[in-house]
């Protein structure tokens, strides 16, 4: 599937590759996911714990998706999905847990996906192809 994008998302190499910020502490897991996204076209910034997520909201170019971890070695991910919520336009955002959660907790904190470890890697890709946050959907054919 391939992804358009509107015309103010162009530069002067052509359409921005969708940005996506990775939390994980788990570093093999997250370098490998990172690769992969790159492979596929996506521009990832991965950090290894919520106070790096925090900062990179803060500095970086804003994300499209914003994937955390729930057990980071610092704090709680919900943290990091609080404030990528704050942002505009809001990413689409991914809790990734080995844990369970409450069915209602995704609605209720506000998450768009949860993906279970180990991270069924086709489907966290589907999703992110097939669901661009609003403000690239737009553009999309």
């Amino acid at each position: 599937m391939s992804m358009h994008f509107p015309a103010s998302d162009h530069g002067p190499d052509g359409p921005r590759r969708p940005r996506v910020l990775l939390v994980d502490d788990h570093d093999l897991g997250r370098r490998t996911l990172a690769r992969l996204l790159e492979a596929l076209g996506f521009d990832v910034t991965s950090v290894v714990d919520g106070t790096s997520a925090l900062e990179a909201l803060r500095t970086a170019p804003e994300p499209d998706y914003v994937l955390t971890d729930v057990r980071l070695p610092d704090f709680d991910g919900r943290e990091v999905v609080h404030a990528a919520r704050q942002l505009v336009p809001t990413p689409r955002i991914a809790l990734i847990t080995g844990w369970d959660i409450e069915p209602d907790e995704p609605d209720r904190i506000g998450v768009d996906w949860v993906f279970l470890k180990p991270v069924n890697i086709q489907d966290l890709v589907a999703k992110l192809q097939g669901a661009p946050p609003p403000h690239l959907a737009a553009g999309r054919a």
